[in-house]
């Protein structure tokens, strides 16, 4: 009977190191950047910042690895759905929320809130285009 070799790193091994590589240079580079914002080093921050992304992308496809499986593609359209039901409900509440105590008297709502609702009407606008674009596409 011949014995089977195994290689000395086996692919899912791989696959861990290089998404943890991968979400190392995205988060150090959004955390390193937001401290050298806080000591005001505002163009340094940005660079360090874009570095953090682009290494993430250089690993993500530089790789011959799939880095992201069948679960993991699942598990991110549960989140994905989650958030979008979780966001739609609270926009729904926060805007109503708004107009009705504007329009009371209860609340002086500031400009920024509607600009920010606005914003999340977009997101929302921009996610239904998106279905129907990738549902009904030729």
């Amino acid at each position: 009977m011949t014995q089977v070799q195994q290689r000395s790193t086996p692919r899912l091994s791989k696959q861990r190191r290089y998404r943890y590589l991968m979400y190392a240079f995205l988060l150090g580079g959004v955390a390193v950047g937001l401290g050298l914002r806080v000591l005001d080093y505002h163009v340094l921050s940005e660079a360090v910042y874009w570095v953090g992304i682009v290494g993430a992308l250089v690993v993500w496809k530089g790789t011959s690895i799939t880095l992201f499986d069948e679960r993991d593609k699942a598990i991110d359209r549960r989140a994905s759905q989650l958030t979008m039901t979780l966001t739609g409900a609270l926009l729904v509440v926060g805007a109503s929320t708004a107009r009705l105590g504007t329009h009371l008297g209860l609340v002086d709502v500031p400009p920024m809130v509607h600009g920010a609702l606005y914003g999340y009407i977009s997101v929302f606008v921009i996610f239904g285009l998106s279905y129907f674009w990738v549902r009904y596409r030729p």
